[in-house]
């Protein structure tokens, strides 16, 4: 019965929006174009130039500690920062939130006034607005992702990599579902909380208070009123997106010639629709905040039948020019795009040697069997050892290969390499530095080595490798990455010449280093970081990338290097690219990377 209504409150939504889809249309893209084209660039801007004068080189979750400790002032500049990006994102939802409400009660107030109506909310916020908001949107931005998007937010994610890694153990799994669990639990019985804040002008603790009143005893309707308003969003996108690539496919078959002009005008209507697309599933989430129980039909205003007709027109007369002038400026970039105008070759990189399990990760025999599929560069891990040797190991302890429960600080590199590493079902020796080094040397494989760095190494473990390998790398055109940024300066101090990449998870704003490249994780990568890196005349690698589609989406963004463990599904996806995929592939390549919430300004 709960699902039964909640489909008609579905449905009542859904009529409510193409009611006044001009409005609506018009609301969410004003707000996303001052997000994407003014916020954005300023906070991009001021947090950059606050990194420059405070002498900090990137901001990650590794220099935190030290940013604090060392560059107090600039720390201090960069929480204000802060704090101004969430009164944004808070004003972002106040201006959304009071201009639905207005469309859908038909108070015919303009955005001026709304956006007024917005900054005098602002103006009024208190101190507990904005704690209490940090935690609202860490509760109901998970079960809303699919629904309303903030690009002022979208750099905050968590890698894939830290996930796997908690997710691969059963204790931590355990944790992660109750804990998800529990995070549904409080964001259905909080949903209320945004619009007692933002409409009635509630304090925080009273707007917590009421939601927490009217959602006791109903969890299961808000449940249900969330996830099918999500499915409806969810089918329109997926319909659109399928019903053009199928157009599509039936143009490069049947067609010819008419497949290019027409690949040209499906993107178009991808994008454009895409654009709408978001529109709706916005409208649709603010309409359930406002109005739960049932979407109504406003009132007719005492005018006239005329006046009533002139207000419905107007609105969907300029939404209709927007739409029209978005897709004319689509055009060019499509027949480029659409014509192979984008398509390049990254360097494809295998990760620790292996190629889809077969061999055990940084060893010889793994080395050999991959370096006969001819990756560019073949990625590796060292350690330091006792005695102030290098020893090929990603982890650090050799217990998860070789099943001694040592770290590399604490073997000689004779007692390393007396060690069998087992994995995939393949074993080998732990190899040392100077054998993987000279091996790659006498088969003509490039290496990208990671100087894995740790608390317990030796004082001078990085200027030793420096001075000892950095001329024998220069020459053999080698490369070098660490997420230890003391590895790359001295690198450059000391061997200015050795390519240097700097290893970052993520990155909350564009790093200001001498690195020649940076090594992303691919899950927070974005073409935004690509392009500023582009800009600096430095590359970018993703890693670790294992799926056709991910392979796809870091080639459409621009990555120059993908770092891979199955690499000859990254060569394949590379050929495919390189054979001039039809035009219904690339539409369902550009349709996999497209962003559906870049209306409100977010970007991949």
């Amino acid at each position: 019965m709960i699902g039964t209504r909640s489909i008609r409150y579905t449905v009542q939504a859904l009529r409510e929006f193409f009611r006044h889809w001009g409005s609506y249309f018009i609301l969410s893209f004003v707000v996303g174009g001052v997000i994407s084209e003014l916020i954005i660039p300023l906070l991009r801007t001021v947090t950059q130039t606050i990194m420059q004068l405070s002498h900090i080189p990137y901001i990650s979750y590794n220099n935190l500690g030290a940013i604090v400790t060392q560059h107090t002032w600039g720390a201090i500049a960069l929480v204000i920062t802060l704090l101004v990006l969430l009164m944004l994102v808070y004003a972002q939802f106040a201006v959304l939130l009071t201009g639905v409400d207005n469309v859908l009660h038909q108070r015919q107030e303009s955005l001026r006034a709304v956006f007024g109506a917005a900054l005098r909310d602002l103006a009024r916020i208190r101190p507990t607005t904005i704690f209490f908001f940090i935690f609202y949107f860490i509760l109901i931005v998970p079960f809303a992702g699919g629904i309303v998007n903030s690009a002022l937010l979208n750099k905050v994610r968590i890698p894939e990599f830290i996930l796997d890694f908690l997710a691969n153990n059963i204790v931590f799994a355990i944790l992660i579902i109750i804990f998800y669990l529990g995070l549904g639990y409080l964001g259905i019985r909080l949903i209320r909380v945004l619009g007692h804040m933002i409409l009635a002008d509630q304090p925080a603790g009273e707007a917590v208070r009421q939601s927490w009143a009217e959602t006791r005893g109903h969890f299961w309707f808000y449940f249900w009123r969330v996830g099918w308003v999500s499915a409806a969003a969810a089918l329109f996108q997926m319909a659109w997106q399928a019903g053009l690539i199928a157009l599509q496919s039936y143009l490069d078959s049947s067609q010819p010639g008419w497949a290019y002009a027409g690949a040209i005008m499906t993107m178009a209507a991808l994008q454009v629709g895409g654009l709408f697309l978001t529109a709706l599933s916005t409208t649709l989430y603010y309409l359930l905040l406002i109005t739960p129980d049932e979407v109504k039909k406003a009132a007719p205003a005492p005018v006239s039948v005329r006046e009533i007709k002139k207000r419905k027109r107007w609105p969907r007369v300029v939404a209709g020019l927007l739409i029209g002038l978005l897709a004319a400026a689509y055009l060019i970039y499509n027949a480029v795009y659409m014509g192979g105008g984008f398509d390049y070759q990254p360097v494809t990189i295998s990760h620790r040697g292996v190629d889809d399990g077969n061999g055990v990760q940084n060893t010889i025999p793994a080395l050999e069997k991959t370096a006969k599929e001819k990756p560019d560069y073949v990625e590796m891990d060292i350690h330091e050892t006792k005695d102030g040797q290098w020893v090929v190991m990603h982890d650090e302890n050799y217990k998860a290969l070789t099943g001694v429960n040592k770290t590399p600080r604490q073997l000689t590199l004779a007692q390393a390499t007396k060690l069998t590493a087992k994995e995939n079902g393949h074993s080998a020796p732990v190899p040392s530095f100077d054998h993987y080094l000279a091996t790659a040397e006498r088969i003509h494989q490039k290496l990208i080595v990671e100087v894995k760095t740790t608390a317990h190494d030796s004082p001078h473990a990085v200027t030793g490798f420096v001075q000892k390998y950095g001329p024998r790398l220069i020459k053999d055109h080698f490369r070098v990455h660490s997420l230890d940024y003391r590895v790359i300066q001295t690198i450059k101090a000391r061997q200015p010449k050795l390519y240097a990449s700097f290893i970052l998870p993520y990155a909350l704003a564009f790093p200001k280093t001498k690195a020649n490249a940076y090594t992303m994780e691919y899950t927070t990568l974005d073409a935004d970081f690509v392009n500023q890196a582009k800009l600096k005349q430095q590359a970018v690698w993703a890693w670790t990338v294992d799926d056709q589609d991910k392979m796809e989406e870091m080639m459409y963004i621009g990555a120059d290097g993908i770092i891979t463990d199955d690499l000859s599904e990254l060569q394949s996806t590379i050929k495919q690219q390189e054979d001039h995929p039809s035009y219904a592939a690339r539409l369902r390549i550009y349709s996999n990377q497209y962003d559906w919430g870049s209306l409100n300004g977010t970007e991949n």
